[in-house]
């Protein structure tokens, strides 16, 4: 069971692990949102239970809202799915469609890493994928981004199977910076790793704002 953290605030973004964790503690400081207690719920598999045991949290009675933000990994419809039943599983109002608010008393929303794929028309479409594969859309455009691509490059002409390539570009091009070489996600985000202000943040910007 989760520890009975103390709920402080009546908005709640529960977040995937801990990178995920910070990464929305900065970003809530950065869209300049301080009425929201980011809490991490664990690993995917651990929702159910955590959503479990929230209301016997200190706090718990005086929540309004509850947005749950994970990776869609290679399959965004499940992601959906899976959300979706943890939510019917405790009675909790259900948004028929994620970056969605339904319900009151709490109203419920989840939102799905990466977002919406970019060549879709309208926001309509989930990429498959993580966390790490929104931040490097991020980081995409940087001068500095070719060399991550050269890098990979040269370690597969070395005969490198590179299993998690979303992980090894985002920590190339971390390394590859100063100011961020060494970070994790979540101590990247509190040091300004990323553009906040990025279009690919919007659909999670509006989320926490409409908190």
């Amino acid at each position: 069971m989760a520890p009975r953290t103390e709920i402080i605030k009546s908005k709640l973004l529960l977040a995937e692990g801990a990178d995920t964790f910070y990464f929305f503690r900065a970003a809530c400081e950065a869209f300049s949102v301080d009425d929201v207690q980011v809490m991490d719920f664990g690993g995917i598999k651990d929702l159910t239970t955590y959503l479990k045991a929230l209301p016997l949290f200190p706090g718990y009675d005086k929540v309004d809202t509850i947005v749950i933000a994970r990776d869609a990994e290679k399959n965004p419809s499940t992601a959906v799915s899976n959300v979706k039943r943890s939510l019917r599983q405790m009675d909790l109002p259900v948004p028929l469609d994620p970056f969605e608010f339904e319900g009151a008393a709490p109203r419920v929303a989840f939102v799905i890493f990466p977002g919406f794929r970019a060549d879709a028309k309208d926001n309509t479409i989930l990429s498959a994928g993580t966390l790490e594969d929104l931040c490097l859309e991020i980081v995409r455009d940087n001068t500095t981004f070719e060399c991550v691509d050269q890098y990979l490059e040269c370690l597969r002409s070395k005969g490198r199977k590179i299993t998690r390539p979303h992980k090894t570009k985002l920590h190339s091009y971390l390394a590859g910076e100063n100011d961020f070489v060494g970070l994790k996600i979540g101590e990247a985000s509190r040091v300004g790793a990323w553009d906040w202000n990025h279009i690919r943040l919007t659909p999670f910007k509006d989320v926490i704002r409409a908190m």
